[in-house]
Formats: C-alpha cells, structure tokens, sequence
C-alpha cells in the first residue's frame, strides 16, 4: 500500500486545524495567543529534529570511518 503523500498530509492538516478554529466560536483577539503557543512549540520541536539529525549524521560518519579503518588494518 502506497503512503499518502506529504502535500496531501500537508493540504489536511491545514484544514482541520482552519475547521477547529472556525468551529471553536473563539474571537480572533483569543484565537491568536493559542495559535502563537502552538507555532512556538513546533519551532522548539523542530529546533530538536535538526539537533537531533545533526548528531545522528555525524555518529553515521564517525561509524562509517571506523569500519573503513578496521578494513584498511586487516
């Protein structure tokens, strides 16, 4: 089975969130914090996401020397 591509995962999401928002009957004045919250959160989740590629890159690289090392040593 084919995983649902990410522009449509994107294109739904977009509009749950607008469809809670809408439905909620919160005024924009209230809405806004909520919406600021949220935002900062997942820039804080993808400041973790970058970290955490970054660090598993480099132990990548760092194995992948070790294993030719031990090949050019044998």
């Amino acid at each position: 089975m084919m995983n649902k591509p990410a522009n449509l995962i994107v294109e739904e999401t977009r509009e749950n969130i607008t469809k809670v928002i809408n439905e909620s009957g919160l005024p924009p004045f209230l809405i806004e914090p909520i919406v600021r919250d949220i935002y900062n959160q997942v820039i804080f989740l993808k400041q973790q996401e970058l970290e955490k590629s970054k660090k598993d890159y480099e132990e990548s690289l760092k194995k992948e020397k070790e294993v030719q090392h031990e090949k050019d040593t044998v």
